[in-house]
């Protein structure tokens, strides 16, 4: 058995969800930089992966020189319950811990964030969201 055969045990810290969320995210070290959207393909309470499919040249140069941080509006991704859309932006802080460039079904690029120094507020509505999910996913058997 080898190192990258599948043993059974989960490595990863948290659960992920699969699900398509919009996402507006901006490159973080210039807060007035122009906001991007992008779609998560999963979300934990350790981060997410987004797939850009537009502006791929211009978001790789401009990580390159971030120090690969990301500021992730928590409104656009998790909007509050019972509650009017808020116009006031909520950024979090995420860290790019990979990048992967995809070419099938159509080019895009594939960003792994770890999210990095979550106030309580974002924790808790993050992990509400999840568990929300999950019961809804997986209903208690009576």
């Amino acid at each position: 058995m080898t190192l990258n055969q599948f043993n059974g045990s989960e490595r990863r810290a948290y659960v992920r969800l699969k699900k398509s969320l919009p996402v507006r995210f901006k490159i973080s070290e210039n807060q007035t930089s122009q906001t991007y959207t992008a779609t998560t393909q999963n979300i934990s309470q350790g981060g997410l992966c987004i797939e850009i499919q537009h502006d791929q040249e211009t978001l790789k140069q401009a990580l390159a020189g971030a120090n690969h941080k990301i500021g992730i509006d928590i409104n656009t991704l998790i909007p509050q319950p019972n509650e009017a859309h808020s116009e006031m932006v909520q950024w979090v802080r995420g860290r790019v811990d990979w990048a992967r460039e995809l070419k099938q079904p159509h080019q895009s690029l594939l960003l792994g964030l770890e999210f990095e120094n979550l106030p309580e507020m974002a924790r808790k509505r993050i992990r509400d969201y999840l568990l929300d999910q999950f019961l809804h996913l997986y209903p208690q058997q009576q």
